[in-house]
């Protein structure tokens, strides 16, 4: 079962930020358990992601570790992507479309694990 429902959150919204957080980091945890059963297992690092966007000036560092964690899954998988560490979330604009796009890549490695 998807873990990061709904994945979508309100620029500046700093409770929805901490909701965000919650799903988003637990979405990856599961990704990471679902791939280490594979047949081989395929074993990932498990960054913390708990404080993507609540991150405050650690910001930066949650973004570059986090996608670099999106690419071991994405070449794990077979997936492109584009850069997810090219946003600047506090820029209204830059936040909703790496938000929207991220959402679309999210819903294409659930599908790859068949987490429905």
């Amino acid at each position: 079962m998807p873990q990061f429902q709904p994945d979508q959150v309100t620029f500046k919204d700093l409770p929805g930020y901490g909701a965000w957080d919650m799903g988003h980091g637990r979405e990856h945890l599961q990704f990471v358990q679902v791939l280490s059963q594979q047949v081989p297992p395929i074993v990932l690092p498990d960054p913390d992601l708990l404080s993507f966007l609540t991150a405050g000036t650690a910001n930066p560092s949650m973004v570059q570790s986090h996608a670099a964690q999106h690419n071991l899954i994405h070449a794990a998988l077979g997936i492109t992507s584009i850069d997810l560490s090219q946003v600047n979330l506090d820029d209204e604009n830059d936040f909703y479309n790496w938000t929207g796009y991220h959402a679309t890549v999210h819903a294409v490695i659930r599908q790859a694990l068949g987490i429905i």
